[in-house]
C-alpha cells in the first residue's frame, strides 16, 4: 500500500503537448506529387506512388468498413489474412514504389517478403525485410520475430526491418550490429499527412524516399 508521495514528482517540469495544428494537415494528392518531385522522384514514378497508396487506401477502407458494419463474433471469419495484406495491399504498394517482381521474394526463408538490390535472391543481396500480420492486428513483437529472421538468416547486408497490418507500415533501421527500436519512417496510407503526433520525427515523403530501389 502506498504511504505517501514524493512532492518532488509533482514539481518537474511538464513536456510541451504538441501543436495540434502541425498534425491535422494532410496531403492532397497534388502537394504530395510536388513534395516527391521535389525530392527528385520522376513523374512516372510519382503517379505509380500515387496510385498504389490511393489502392491501398480503398482496399483498407474497405476492410475496416466490413469490420464496422459487422457482427463482432463473425468479423474475424472474413477478416483480411496477413497473407491477403501481402499480396493485395503491400506488394503493389512496391511495385508502385519501383521495386520488381524478381526483387521481392514472398515467403522467402520463411520471410514474408524479402527486398534484394539485385538477382540471384541470396541472403547477401537481401537489403530489406518485412513482416507482416492482419489488418489491425498488433505489431508490438513483430520486429522481434523479424529481427530473429535477419540474424537466423545470417543476412548481414539487411538495412531495413519494415512492419506492417496493410494501413501502416514502419520502417526501422540497423545501427551497427542492433537494431533502432524507434521508427525511422512511417506511412499511413489511409490519412497521408505531413506530420504524425506518433512515431515522432517521421515523415511520410522522406519514408517513400527510402524506400526507393536505389535508395536502399
Amino acid at each position: 500500500m502506498v504511504q505517501a508521495v514524493d512532492d518532488a514528482i509533482f514539481q518537474r517540469h511538464l513536456e510541451k503537448m504538441p501543436d495540434e495544428k502541425l498534425y491535422k494537415e494532410d496531403y492532397t494528392e497534388d502537394s504530395l506529387g510536388l513534395e516527391l518531385f521535389q525530392a527528385g522522384i520522376s513523374n512516372k514514378n510519382i503517379e505509380d506512388i500515387l496510385r498504389a497508396l490511393q489502392q491501398a487506401a480503398r482496399l483498407c477502407y474497405w476492410y475496416e468498413s466490413a469490420q464496422r458494419n459487422s457482427n463482432p463474433s463473425q468479423y474475424h471469419q472474413r477478416a483480411p489474412s496477413e497473407h491477403e495484406i501481402v499480396s493485395h495491399v503491400i506488394l503493389p504498394l512496391f511495385l508502385g514504389l519501383g521495386w520488381s517482381h524478381q526483387q521481392m521474394g514472398v515467403e522467402w526463408n520463411r520471410v514474408d517478403i524479402a527486398f534484394f538490390k539485385a538477382a540471384p535472391r541470396t541472403k547477401e543481396n537481401c537489403v530489406m525485410v518485412l513482416e507482416a500480420k492482419g489488418l489491425g492486428r498488433p505489431l508490438g513483437e513483430v520486429l522481434e520475430q523479424a529481427e530473429n529472421y535477419v540474424n537466423s538468416l545470417d543476412l548481414k547486408n539487411t538495412r531495413y526491418i519494415l512492419t506492417t497490418d496493410g494501413a501502416n507500415l514502419f520502417v526501422y533501421h540497423r545501427s551497427g550490429s542492433n537494431w533502432d527500436r524507434n521508427p525511422i519512417g512511417y506511412i499511413n496510407v489511409s490519412r497521408l499527412r505531413k506530420n504524425y503526433i506518433l512515431p515522432r520525427n517521421t515523415d511520410l515523403v522522406k519514408t517513400l524516399v527510402k524506400l526507393q530501389p536505389s535508395m536502399v
